[in-house]
């Protein structure tokens, strides 16, 4: 089973969101100067984010919301974002790249990545996953745990990033709106996820696996357990973002979820040549 095209473009406005949320929480916990961020708000629903200390960063360096309405307002995003020295993200439908692929050409964005928008009705899929221990983060030896998790699945290694990371997650929302779970392998941390509910919609917002437990069912399993805990809690639609033909996007489509929309990330680099 598949969902309409009018919802499926309704889960990606909820990713944005999603993205929104996160950039505010980093805000409220004062990170922001560390990191050079700074969201700004164009008109008509159009908002972006640049970050200073991670210029190439694409979560952390993206404009959301432009449309073929708001394009005229190009000129002015791009050079916001080259007077900080930082590559701009836009992601644009793929049905309309052809409406627009000449005017991000003539000002220096290349198409850099297929983004597949996932999603299905819950009550179409299996919630079987492979036999791995997975917990809910609810206490601060599992919140500590998950960091770590979060840190070797990302191959964030500088101490300093470490500790944004603790000061900027560990105030995340929790329960019964944003869950984080913890995969374990005989007892270690394994790999890390995150489910967020937005009423009768459930999104698989973020997964990594540590390097050395790849390849162990350990994203199956994660994808599983949401699954089941999302069906429980009452949604009815599933979804989540991953780059098409990767390995998040095998595992979505082993358990049952389909491409409802497809984006192509159009990127512009701080120094184009």
């Amino acid at each position: 089973m598949s969902v309409s095209r009018e919802l499926a473009r309704r889960l990606y406005r909820l990713h944005e969101a999603q993205e929104r949320m996160e950039i505010e929480n980093l805000l409220t916990a004062g990170a922001h100067p560390a990191l050079g961020v700074t969201l700004r708000e164009w008109s008509d629903g159009m908002w972006a984010v640049r970050s200073r200390g991670a210029p190439n960063h694409q979560p952390g360096n993206v404009v959301c919301g432009i449309t073929e309405e708001t394009l005229e307002r190009l000129p002015e995003v791009i050079d916001w974002y080259q007077k900080a020295g930082t590559t701009l993200h836009l992601n644009w439908p793929a049905e309309s790249v052809s409406t627009v692929q000449n005017e991000f050409a003539r000002r220096g964005l290349v198409a850099a990545e297929v983004l597949g928008w996932m999603a299905a009705p819950l009550d179409a899929l299996s919630v079987e996953g492979p036999p791995h221990d997975i917990v809910l983060v609810s206490d601060p030896e599992t919140l500590s745990a998950w960091m770590g998790a979060f840190c070797a699945g990302w191959k964030i290694t500088d101490p300093g990033m470490q500790a944004v990371v603790a000061s900027t997650m560990g105030p995340w929302p929790g329960p019964p709106s944003w869950r984080r779970y913890l995969a374990r392998i005989d007892g270690a941390p394994a790999g890390e996820a995150l489910l967020v509910l937005f009423g009768e919609v459930a999104y698989l917002a973020e997964a990594s696996t540590v390097p050395r437990f790849r390849r162990r069912g350990v994203q199956r399993a994660l994808i599983a357990r949401r699954l089941a805990d999302a069906r429980a809690s009452g949604a009815s639609v599933v979804f989540g973002g991953v780059e098409y033909g990767d390995a998040s996007w095998s595992n979505m489509r082993a358990m049952g979820l389909r491409e409802a929309h497809i984006t192509v990330t159009f990127k512009r680099p701080a120094s184009p040549s």
